[in-house]
């Protein structure tokens, strides 16, 4: 079959170039899809990041409120930022920042907050009143 033979094969043929063109289409849904899939696998593996964090920081808050209902009363007061680490004990290198506010509510009557910060996430946030138990 010479040269020009082929080529008026093809003319002739309707479906001439359509696996090509399926495989291609085949290949751009795959590359879509996997893509796809990939994002949101890394944003799911980002939200289990930052849910353990918020889990530890919970912890943290739960642990050191739980310490100051422990106290007298009467020598509550408010406490700067530290950093913290996982265990909530002061680390300069920790990740995560604790503060303690003590307001006073009425005459024996205070309210102790405990915030902790932690990266890319909204601060943990804990409130309770606390009694003096004087008259």
């Amino acid at each position: 079959m010479t040269r020009q033979g082929s080529h008026e094969l093809a003319a002739q043929r309707p479906d001439a170039g359509m696996g090509l063109i399926a495989v291609m289409v085949a290949i751009t849904l795959l590359s879509v899809g996997i893509l796809s899939l990939t994002q949101v696998l890394t944003q799911s593996v980002s939200m289990q990041t930052v849910s353990s964090q918020r889990t530890i920081a919970l912890d943290i808050a739960r642990s050191y409120m739980e310490d100051v209902k422990g106290r007298d009363p009467l020598t509550l007061v408010t406490e700067s930022l530290v950093q913290v680490n996982e265990r909530g004990q002061v680390d300069s290198g920790g990740v995560f920042t604790r503060q303690l506010t003590i307001v006073s509510v009425s005459l024996h009557l205070v309210s102790a907050t405990v915030v902790v910060t932690l990266p890319r996430s909204k601060p943990i946030e804990l409130v309770t009143w606390i009694y003096d138990g004087l008259y």
